[in-house]
């Protein structure tokens, strides 16, 4: 049986017991926890395995997760492609604010805003 608790970075105190019932192998000696399930933190799961109907068995084991914030998908122009030929006074729209994407929010959420814009006049040819 599987238990998941939260704990204080600071003081590596337990502070809570995350509920693991919408989990679907709760019982398996393999969790998978979905996407998007937990939030950031640290977190301490711990297995137990008891055999016999008298605890003949009982044994756990415990893990620490961190879960972090994901970096950013940057892309500048559709698909994100990383080479754009075009020829003489062909115009290149480049639009990180539509194409980049945050993949720690869902799909139907807003995505990305532009935070920080710098104009240069170099160009790699």
């Amino acid at each position: 049986m599987w238990k998941c608790e939260t704990v204080d970075e600071a003081t590596g105190q337990l502070t809570s017991i995350v509920d693991l019932s919408a989990m679907t192998q709760v019982d398996s000696a393999v969790l998978s926890v979905p996407a998007m399930t937990l939030a950031y933190g640290l977190y301490r799961f711990t297995l137990r395995v008891q055999l016999g109907s008298s605890h003949l068995f009982d044994a756990h084991q415990s893990t620490y997760v961190r879960i972090t914030e994901s970096p950013i998908i940057a892309r500048i122009v559709a698909n994100g492609m990383s080479e754009i030929t075009r020829g003489a006074n062909s115009l290149i729209t480049l639009s990180p604010e539509r194409y980049s994407i945050d993949p720690d929010l869902k799909a139907t959420a807003a995505q990305v805003t532009l935070k920080h814009c710098v104009h240069s006049s170099h160009f790699l040819l």
